[in-house]
């Protein structure tokens, strides 16, 4: 999938292909946060102090995603839509929390990047996505 150029629209949604940020600002927290979406689907946020520190954090989830990554439950699986079957495993604002591989049996495997050994495996990459949003979910980040 070739993603297009990113275009700031009225409703202050940056689109980028299939994906869009909708930029919010709180004005009583000075805190700007962005819903990132793929198609209608929220796949998580994004927040910092400045609507271009949004944009930017946004246009590098596009680009790893132009580059065969997906984005899912607030995670960012490297090496998903292309061979390599592995990589990095990434929360929206680039902080990497693991890694992920595929077996030889096709089986799919995290391990936390604190760990040493296999913190969750799953028949699958989107399954393994979904296991690992459960994990992050239950504050298991070592």
């Amino acid at each position: 999938m070739r993603l297009k150029k990113a275009r700031k629209t009225e409703s202050n949604t940056i689109r980028r292909g299939d994906l869009s940020c909708e930029i919010a600002i709180n004005q009583s927290e000075a805190l700007v946060s962005g819903t990132v979406k793929y198609r209608a689907y929220e796949v998580g946020t994004v927040s910092g102090a400045t609507t271009e520190a949004i944009a930017g954090q946004f246009l590098s989830i596009c680009e790893l995603v132009n580059d065969g990554s997906m984005v899912r439950d607030g995670t960012i699986m490297t090496g998903y839509h292309n061979e390599i079957s592995g990589g990095d495993v990434l929360l929206l604002d680039g902080e990497i929390v693991g890694q992920w591989r595929s077996d030889e049996e096709g089986w799919c495997h995290f391990v936390a990047y604190s760990a040493t050994e296999i913190t969750c495996s799953a028949p699958s990459p989107w399954l393994l996505q979904d296991t690992i949003f459960e994990w992050l979910s239950d504050g298991k980040t070592d």
